[in-house]
């Protein structure tokens, strides 16, 4: 369960509270992941109830959408299907980084179904080595 994300161990909470007091700039990390880049001055607005409100689109505004965000990019088609069957992880991880600004933190794997046994679960691999073989699963 814990690696197809249903369950959520103690432990993380603990390491996460260590690196934190080690590293400060770590929480704002951690947060960028996985809020999308929220604010400090957005999260007091929604506490104080003001919500949020449509308005016109200026180029401030919209610079404030290009942050931070957390995707699932397929090796079967896109702009980076070329390295979806054979190729190494380091090829993958430089091209995404110098071509296109994503930083590639894990692959997302479906579990070898050749068995027989019809599951079709899937699995997370963070930071595999640079020479790991990609399959586009």
């Amino acid at each position: 369960p814990f690696a197809c994300g249903t369950a959520f161990a103690v432990s993380v909470l603990d390491s996460l509270m260590s690196t934190t007091y080690f590293n400060q700039n770590a929480l704002t990390l951690i947060r960028s992941l996985i809020t999308g880049g929220a604010t400090p001055e957005l999260e007091l607005i929604l506490a104080e109830g003001a919500g949020l409100r449509g308005g016109y689109s200026t180029p401030d505004t919209l610079a404030n959408r290009d942050r931070c965000r957390v995707g699932q990019i397929s090796l079967v088609d896109g702009p980076l299907s070329s390295y979806g069957e054979g190729r190494k992880y380091i090829d993958l991880f430089v091209s995404a980084l110098r071509n296109y600004g994503m930083l590639c933190i894990g692959i997302y794997r479906l579990k070898d179904s050749s068995a027989g046994d019809g599951c079709y679960k899937r699995y997370v691999i963070t930071n595999p080595p640079f020479n790991f073989t990609l399959l586009p699963t």
